[in-house]
Order: C-alpha cells, then structure tokens, then sequence
C-alpha cells in the first residue's frame, strides 16, 4: 500500500455510492486485519460505538492511527479536525502543521488549505507568494476550492 489513494479507495467509494455501507467492511476487512492506513482511513468513516460520542471518539482515533502511519489523504483530514474542532479540540496551529505535512506530499487539498494558512498568516508566518504558488499548484491539479479563490481574488489560475 502507499501513502496515497489506491484502487481500495476507487472500491471502497463506488460500494459507498450505490448506499452499501454493509458491503463496503467486508471490502476493507483483509486490509484492515493486516493494519494498511488506507483501510484504516476509510473505516473511520462508517460510524461504529455504544453511541455517538463513542463513534466519534473511536472515528477519530482510527483516522489519527492512519495518519501516523502516514497515509497523506488521513493527515489532511486529521488537519480538518483539528482547524475546525471536529472530534478534537481545535488546534489551528496543530491544523497547520499537519497541511503542511500533507501539502509536502503534494496532496491538493492541504496544498490549498495549507496555503491560506500561509495567505492569511493564521498560526505561520504569512507568505503571500508562497501561498499562492501552492493556491495556484491545488488549483491546477483540480481542486475546485483554490481555483475559487484565485478568481475571488483576481490571481491567475494557469500562471
């Protein structure tokens, strides 16, 4: 497995679009018995526990085990937690750190987050250019969000 989204997730989605939650753990069991990331970040997403807060408390531990055995799509996602309070206490500085991370990897959707972090200099230092440059990088690489913002701000999409 790698550090980014195989064809179990592609599996995992398309079992998850016809509304099959039941057949999407057995896809994901042979992978989770043998610890891979990808499956432990896909699982944290079907809800399991006594009750909700113990779904969400074992939600969030499953996603942040993935993102420490670093699987780049569960570090981005531990950095939505923490920026918006999801599960965790919210932690912008610790939010930065882990888009950072994933930005790093090349992933679009912290490039992107991770650049407004910079934009806008909320817990690092602000670097417009460099903010941009990674804006622009999420935007070419399809992620919708940045490409919004550069026309918000009147900032070339393809330069």
């Amino acid at each position: 497995m790698t550090d980014m989204p195989t064809q179990l997730t592609t599996d995992f989605d398309a079992v998850l679009d016809r509304g099959d939650i039941a057949g999407a753990l057995p896809l994901l069991a042979p992978h989770l018995a043998r610890g891979f990331a990808e499956a432990l970040f896909l699982s944290s997403s079907i809800p399991a526990g006594e009750d909700d807060a113990h779904a969400e408390a074992d939600s969030f531990a499953t996603l942040n085990h993935a993102a420490e055995k670093g699987y780049i799509p569960a570090i981005y996602a531990v950095g939505l937690c923490r920026l918006t309070g999801d599960r965790v206490e919210q932690d912008v500085s610790r939010a930065a750190a882990y888009f950072e991370r994933a930005s790093d990897a090349g992933y679009p959707p912290a490039m992107y987050e991770f650049g407004l972090a910079l934009f806008h200099g909320n817990s690092v230092a602000k670097d417009v250019p460099r903010a941009v440059s990674l804006i622009r990088a999420s935007a070419q690489a399809g992620d919708e969000y940045a490409r919004e913002f550069l026309l918000a701000h009147s900032l070339d999409v393809g330069a």
